[in-house]
């Protein structure tokens, strides 16, 4: 059986926020979020079809939104109802993944 992911503290969250780009936090440190702009709704589906991989992977799945050319991820870990390591881990493969 897995054990559970620790919640990080709202310090946490913030020293780790420094560690990647333009993703923000919701007021409640609950949850990351970024959004991307495509040249259009099929590169927005390529974009989201390689978020998926990385997120397949590390079996961590985002909250994701796509209208036409716009994406917004946003990544939270149900289990605790906040921020979780794996939550940075996987911001900073879609970075790596997406820009």
């Amino acid at each position: 059986m897995a054990t559970k992911p620790k919640k990080l503290s709202s310090t946490d969250v913030v020293k780790k926020l420094s560690q990647i780009s333009e993703w923000t936090v919701n007021a409640k440190s609950t949850e990351l979020s970024k959004s991307f702009e495509s040249a259009s709704f099929v590169a927005g589906l390529s974009l989201i079809a390689r978020i998926a991989v990385h997120a397949e992977v590390m079996g961590h799945h985002p909250t994701i939104e796509l209208s036409y050319h716009k994406i917004k991820v946003k990544l939270t870990t149900h289990d605790v109802k906040g921020l979780t390591r794996a939550d940075f881990e996987l911001a900073k493969k879609i970075d790596s993944c997406c820009h």
